[in-house]
């Protein structure tokens, strides 16, 4: 072994007789990644991490569990600027080989360079048999859970810490020998189609003569790796439909296969990859309401990852709406003076937006329609010598009030009284016999068919004697 390695290693050892601080790994530290014969070797960044990470070192060992191999290589990726990048491998007593990387570098190498993930380099096993299946696991030292774990030492050399790693091993396998009729060489082309404004993603592919099924791929972030979401058994279907969430972006990628003699699949070549950012929900909660005589105010519940939203208008309902403001804030709920002529009504629709990673605005379903309304009056009850009187106050573009009345403990309301004039805002009246009654009053506005209420307003409750 190289003089410097040892001397490396001596200091890992060194800093090991030393109290260490360890950090629990909720998921797995390091990724292992399958390619033919070549394993991807990856960190993810420690979890608490404050020190800048300049030396690491990591063991692995590779056994055949069937067949036969060589000694394997090791090449570390050209993105890691480190002063010293080594692997030594040797061979053990039972025919395995045991790879030790070491990294160390000076404080401005930082090995993980602001990112939470690095791919340390690429394992390449060397089967020397027809078939072989080899097996790549992380070994070195061991936490009190029996799990390996990684040993970083920041940039002054003088603090360590161990992190340990849940990462299972992989394995490295021959394939089999292709089934006649699959043509391998041709890879299906995939495509993807999202209705406006839903979460269900539509998948369909070009089919490959002699398969006998397909598997569809997803790109998992957490793993970094694609996993099979859905296998096609039947070679006549070529498409699929899933939900996902709103507002998230997916990858996805689609191969044939066949079954071979033995039962095993032989799979051809992956699709090129589709990337799908789904729609924002739909804006819920959506009213508009009189400001004044001639404003409106929106208001609407805040879509989640919302970037912006969209105002469109109409004078009928089911008319053509026109964009008539867009809102570049996600967490807006509330949208002020939008000009409505007195004696003009309109009908408002709105609808989120996102966008996906090259800027490009995703939109959302566009809401119902909602006819602007005068607003609630605010009710105020009295009694005296017997008699109920109401007082409210004066609301915006109303034509009149529409006075109702229940018992106390009931929640069927009757119309008692139909006040014309915005101004006329009181009412006064001796109520039936009983000890307590309950009062509401909403404004409305004259329309060329019908009226236009207020919303909901607000109940007055009053109680008189017997």
């Amino acid at each position: 072994m190289k003089n410097w390695i040892k001397y490396i290693l001596a200091s890992f050892l060194l800093l090991a007789a030393f109290p260490l601080s360890a950090l629990a790994a909720d998921s797995e530290s390091a990724v292992l990644t399958v390619d033919k014969n070549d394993v991807g070797i990856s960190l993810d960044i420690p979890e608490g991490k404050t020190e800048t990470i300049t030396s690491l070192r990591l063991q692995l060992l590779v056994s055949a569990n069937s067949g036969s191999m060589g000694m394997p290589s090791f090449k570390f990726e050209d993105s890691i600027k480190s002063l010293i990048k080594d692997a030594d491998i040797t061979k053990t007593s039972n025919g395995s080989y045991q790879v030790d990387l070491i990294l160390s570098g000076k404080d401005n190498q930082e090995i993980f360079v602001n990112s939470e993930y690095a791919k340390l380099g690429t394992l390449s096993v060397q089967p020397t048999s027809k078939e072989y299946q080899i097996k790549v696991e992380i070994i070195g030292d061991m936490d009190s859970s029996d799990e390996p774990v990684v040993r970083y030492v920041d940039g002054s050399g003088l603090s360590a810490m161990t992190v340990p790693l849940s990462t299972s091993p992989v394995l490295v396998q021959s394939q089999p020998e292709a089934p006649e009729g699959l043509d391998f060489e041709q890879k299906p082309v995939l495509e993807t189609a999202v209705k406006a404004g839903a979460r269900r993603i539509r998948f369909k592919w070009s089919k490959i003569i002699g398969a006998e099924g397909y598997v569809l791929y997803e790109y998992n972030t957490k793993t970094k790796k694609y996993k099979g979401i859905k296998t096609i058994s039947d070679p006549s279907v070529n498409y699929y439909a899933k939900n996902f969430g709103y507002a998230t972006t997916h990858s996805f990628k689609v191969r044939a296969y066949k079954k071979a003699a033995n039962g095993s699949k032989a799979y051809g070549k992956f699709s090129d990859v589709k990337k799908v950012t789904l729609p924002p929900a739909s804006t819920k909660k959506f009213i508009a309401k009189y400001q004044n005589t001639s404003k409106v105010t929106l208001v609407w519940k805040k879509v989640s990852k919302a970037k912006g939203y969209q105002i469109f208008r109409s004078q009928t309902k089911r008319g053509k709406y026109k964009l008539i403001k867009t809102i570049k804030k996600g967490s807006a709920t509330t949208c002020l003076n939008i000009r409505q002529a007195n004696g003009k009504t309109a009908y408002y629709k709105i609808r989120a937006y996102i966008t996906d990673s090259n800027g490009k605005r995703i939109y959302g379903k566009l809401s119902g329609a909602r006819i602007a309304r005068p607003r609630s009056p605010r009710l105020r009850a009295s009694v005296n010598a017997g008699n109920v009187t109401l007082n409210w106050n004066k609301v915006p573009r109303a034509d009149g009030y529409y006075v109702y009345r229940c018992k106390k403990n009931s929640e069927k309301f009757v119309l008692i009284k139909t006040i014309t004039g915005s101004s006329n805002t009181t009412y006064t009246e001796t109520p039936p016999h009983g000890s307590g009654f309950r009062y509401k009053v909403r404004a409305f506005e004259r329309l060329k068919k019908g009226t236009n209420l207020s919303g909901y307003p607000r109940i007055a409750e009053v109680s008189i004697g017997n």
